[in-house]
Formats: structure tokens, sequence, C-alpha cells
């Protein structure tokens, strides 16, 4: 029998199954905290092995895949923390991702992805916290403090930056009441009031988020410029007084039908002219990180993300003008658009 090659190589396979680690080891990065040690002189990996009282040779591997993942670099036989470390493992950093990281919730748990795609194949697709689905808590209301407290910061660590560079790119410039509608912690109101520090923001979600909220609030010195009100999306009187509303990384967790309603509601209170924002990971099904996110949401909520089109397309049906998109951080975006 004669043996062919084979016509293509496995590299992606093996890339693939390795990439496995890199969140894993990420996971650890924030477990251990090495950019803080890292930080506080120990810059070597005997130093770090030493500290930490783990196995040299391991640690000197293991800070090898963190130098090929971008998040440390070696200078002068001694290790440094890059700018994603500084910005995103370091636990005083304003968009510190410890909270995703550490994963409170075992979303990213490799040892039961598996099963649990082939469960939300089945359509069986909620995200189940203490044992209750996570979406029907969220729609009725029925959050407790815990798990709203979690969710929240992990949220935040997800959004915050994203929601920084769409302000301070002048994305909100036209607003000067702006209402965060499902807000969580309030990235969009933080970032709008820093941005803009003579104009207020009113913060809109379930009461046991809210208190959280409240913390990021009070954190960032921001109690004269943002009210918070109590409330959720589905059955509560919202807000009134805003000539600009928000949604951040809201609609993602939600079947067009329930979008659809929301920017219903929203055409209804704003006033003439006013504007409305779409803060979200978009679709694209051409890049590899956005699809997974969309099957990820999909298996959590048994929602996905909305393309660009998708997203002008219900705004466009809800009766708003001119939907605009704008490029905020990463593979985030800000969709925009007017009501006549």
């Amino acid at each position: 029998m004669y043996i062919k090659a084979p016509t293509s190589s496995d590299t992606p396979l093996w890339d693939r199954l390795m990439g496995n680690y890199t969140f894993a080891c990420l996971k650890v990065a924030a477990q251990l905290d090495i950019y803080g040690l890292i930080d506080k002189g120990y810059n070597t990996s005997d130093k770090i092995s030493q500290a930490l009282q783990l196995s040299s040779k391991g640690v000197e591997q293991y800070l090898l895949i963190l130098n090929h993942l971008g998040y440390i670099k070696m200078e002068l036989a001694q290790y440094e923390n890059t700018e994603l470390a500084k910005n995103y493992l370091d636990k005083n950093s304003l968009y510190y991702w410890g909270e995703v990281l550490l994963d409170p919730f075992a979303i990213y748990d490799i040892n039961h992805l598996d099963k649990k795609i082939i469960t939300s194949l089945k359509r069986e697709y909620e995200l189940e916290c203490k044992g209750r689905s996570v979406t029907d808590m969220w729609q009725n209301d029925e959050m407790d403090n815990e798990s709203a407290a979690a969710f929240t910061h992990l949220m935040h660590s997800q959004g915050f930056a994203s929601a920084v560079k769409a302000a301070s790119d002048g994305i909100f410039k036209q607003v000067d009441t702006l209402l965060d509608a499902g807000a969580g912690s309030g990235t969009i109101a933080l970032a709008f009031c820093e941005t803009y520090p003579n104009r207020t923001a009113v913060l809109f979600d379930l009461a046991p988020v809210c208190e959280i909220a409240k913390e990021y609030v009070q954190k960032f010195n921001k109690t004269q410029q943002i009210t918070i009100a109590k409330g959720d999306l589905f059955s509560a009187e919202w807000p009134t007084g805003f000539d600009g509303l928000c949604f951040s990384n809201v609609l993602h967790d939600w079947q067009e039908a329930i979008c659809e309603s929301l920017l219903s509601k929203a055409f209804s209170l704003l006033p003439k002219e006013g504007f409305i924002f779409i803060h979200d990971m978009l679709l694209d099904e051409s890049q590899l990180t956005p699809s997974l996110f969309s099957f990820h949401l999909f298996m959590n909520h048994g929602s996905r993300l909305y393309s660009e089109k998708e997203l002008y397309q219900m705004l466009t049906k809800a009766g708003f003008k001119n939907p605009q998109s704008h490029k905020a951080l990463g593979y985030f975006s800000v969709i925009s658009a007017q009501k006549p």
C-alpha cells in the first residue's frame, strides 16, 4: 500500500489544541499575580519560582508562554511587563481583566465546554447560576446580590476599556444627558462623564446591580454627574429627561424580537433629534473571535452577536434614521442613530 503525504499541514490542529492552554495560562497569571511579582522585582524565573515555591524548570517554561502571548518580555536577562500586561493584568489598572480570567462561574472551563456545545445544539442553552437560568433571573428581576456582583464585575472588566475609547473619540459629543440602559457597572455612563465633566448620565439596571454600580460611581468620583435608577428593562418605568440612550453589551443577550422591543421603547422615550447608541462586539463571520463569542452567547443564552447590517435594520424598523458605525476598541464598535 502506497501512503501519500497529506495535502495540507496539521499546523492548524496543533494551534487549536495548544490554544486550550493560552486561557489557562492567563488564568494562572491572574491567580499567581505574575504581573505583581515582576513589578516588585521578582524578574527572573528563579526569583519567581522561589517566591512561589514552584518548580524552577516549570516556571521557566511557563514564562516562555507568557512571553509568546505578549504579556512579558525579556530585557537584559530579566523579565519586564509589557503594555498589554500593564493594562489588563495589573490589579490596580482601571482595565484589569482579573474578574474575567478568574472565571467565577466556570463559563470558560475547558473540561466541560465540549458537553456544553452539544447541549446548546440541542437547544438546552441556558447559563446557570446556583441551579437557575441567568437569563430568566435577568428578565424577571430575580438576580441575587452575590450573582449580580460577580457578573457586574466581570462585565466591567470586559467593557470598560472600549467604553472609554468610544467616549474619548467623541462618539457621544452631541448628547447632554445619557441614559445607560441595562448599565451594569455603568461603563458607558462613567466614560461619558469622564469625557464631559459638565454633562450628566443616568444609570438604569436591576436593584442588586445598582448596588455594585454605586461602588464604581463613588470610586470614579462621579456622584455629582451620575444618577442611579433601579428597575428592569422589561417591566419597570424607564427614567426620562435624557437626549441620548445607550445599550452597552445588552442586545447580544437577547433574541431579535426582544431587541426590537427594547429599541422601540427607546425610540418612544427619546426626544426629537435624540440619539441612540449600541456599544457591542459586532458579528463578522470572516473573523474567528467574534464568531466564537457569538456561539458562546448562544450556548449561554440562546442569543448571538448581531452584525452591523442587522443592527441598522432593527434601528430603521424602530423609526431611527441615519445609522452609523464607529470603531471603538479591539473588536468593539458603537452603532449610532437619531430619532427624526
